[in-house]
């Protein structure tokens, strides 16, 4: 983590000093208890507290980071850590009881004796939750790229159910309870059912609608998961099944089956709506791909019209047009969003070279103003305009073309209107509207919905077209 984006934006630095400043607190709090019980700094647990405020640290911003660009390095560094965090943790601890033992009650105990595998393995299950608030905390502090990438792809829903599996066997480690070890069995039995029911057997139902199977599948899993649960209970020192418990499982196993398939339900819409999604994503591709060359092979047209007939200045303007309009295509049309400026120079560009071809000039007027500052999803304004020089611009007779793009504040306003002739004929005619126009609509379906209004208008000899999109997030 680099420190520029370690402290920027200015919240991080509000999140660094709220754990420093609750950091400090609890030091400040553990010292206060030491002095008011006379205790030895060591009994008092001020090493715990300040290992406890190193781990979080330690975790949240090194070790958990390694998460999100190397999980094979994260694992293996967070073993040797978690080791390291349980053998010094259970070392101090063995400390703290052998001073306290030698204190209160004269008794000299080596260390040693307090430090036992058991007392490693029941401390090690401490670092569960620094570890979850480390998280919480590396989260809002991380580059927000980095974690703009982790929420977009799969890994976050692995490191989600992760975490709340770790807080279900937290609790259930540190719950005074006689039969613990069969608490962890029945625990991790609910957590088997919980993931099959998720993972294979409701998208049995949802995705492959497959009734039956479901059904009997179901029905199987959850008379395992209750006679697993039965024998776990004669494992564990009842000599035969108290039915008490057996109907406790029962009606957690209901509930985990419900949770489980509001879980997978909800999974899949998500899915599904991704998968929309990315649906709309090629689709728009598609739609840019297609005015491409079809805007380019009547720009050809035009250039190869007027080098026969001359080879002069308006020739090399029209090339260097092409050029930059080409170059727009290339890079710009394949971007989700342009200036609109941009997009303003190319309209001006199109124009340009369209005027070469014809033999009377029309009158166009082009209005553009403020303009700065906005952006825009690239190629739609442009269908409007090669409409109105397709159907309304004869090249023979003297016609009008008004373009207009203004900004009020985020409503950007397009407006062109063309002289029609209905005894103008063009071959185009024979696609009725014309596949430019049919792809600015379904584009504008797709990049804007609901934020644009489209009118179109054939009235007097005139041919209008009005858009207004609202460009507000």
């Amino acid at each position: 983590m680099n420190i520029s984006s370690f402290l920027k934006p200015r919240y991080k630095l509000i999140v660094h000093t709220f754990v420093a400043v609750f950091s400090i607190f609890s030091i400040a709090v553990t010292l206060i208890g030491i002095l008011k019980t006379d205790q030895k700094l060591f009994q008092g647990g001020i090493f715990d507290a300040l290992f406890f405020i190193f781990t979080i640290y330690i975790l949240a911003l090194y070790i958990i980071p390694l998460l999100f660009k190397n999980w094979k390095k994260y694992l293996y560094v967070a073993i040797l850590y978690a080791i390291f965090y349980s053998v010094l943790l259970t070392w101090i601890r063995a400390i703290q009881r052998s001073n306290s033992a030698f204190l209160r009650k004269g008794i000299s105990v080596e260390p040693l004796e307090y430090f036992t595998f058991e007392s490693i393995c029941s401390l090690a299950i401490t670092i569960i939750p620094m570890g979850i608030i480390a998280l919480l905390y590396c989260i809002l502090v991380i580059d927000i790229k980095v974690l703009k990438r982790v929420f977009s792809i799969k890994r976050f829903e692995l490191i989600l159910n992760g975490v709340i599996i770790s807080l279900i066997f937290f609790y259930v480690l540190i719950m005074p309870n006689k039969i613990e070890f069969r608490n962890i069995i029945a625990t991790s039995i609910f957590i088997i059912f919980f993931y099959i029911n998720t993972f294979y057997l409701t998208p049995l139902l949802l995705k492959k609608k497959r009734y039956i199977k479901y059904l009997v599948l179901t029905i199987l899993s959850f008379i395992t998961a209750i006679i697993s649960l039965s024998f776990s209970l004669l494992g564990f020192g009842l000599n035969d099944i108290n039915y008490r418990f057996l109907l406790n499982d029962i009606i957690i196993n209901l509930v985990i089956w419900i949770v489980s398939f509001l879980y997978a339900y909800t999974r899949e819409r998500i899915n599904e709506k991704d998968s929309k999604l990315k649906s709309k994503e090629s689709e728009l591709q598609l739609l840019k791909s297609q005015v491409n060359p079809h805007f380019l092979f009547n720009t050809l047209n035009t250039l190869y019209s007027t080098a026969l007939e001359e080879n002069a200045s308006r020739t090399a303007e029209s090339t260097a047009k092409l050029a930059n309009l080409i170059r727009y295509m290339q890079e710009d049309i394949i971007k989700d969003f342009i200036p609109l400026e941009n997009e303003v120079k190319y309209l001006q560009d199109y124009i340009v070279i369209q005027k070469l071809r014809c033999a009377i000039i029309p009158e166009i007027d082009l209005q553009f103003s403020k303009i700065e500052n906005h952006n825009i999803s690239p190629g739609l304004f442009i269908p409007f305009v090669e409409n109105a020089f397709k159907y309304g611009i004869d090249p023979s007779k003297p016609s009008k073309l008004s373009v207009s793009v203004n900004c009020i504040e985020n409503i950007i306003n397009f407006r062109c209107v063309n002289s029609y002739d209905e005894n103008f004929k063009t071959y185009y005619k024979e696609r009725g509207f014309g596949i430019g126009i049919k792809n600015a609509k379904e584009r504008l379906e797709l990049v804007y919905p609901k934020k644009h209004t489209l009118e179109v208008k054939k009235e007097k000899n005139m041919f209008l077209v009005k858009l207004s999109i609202n460009i507000a997030e």
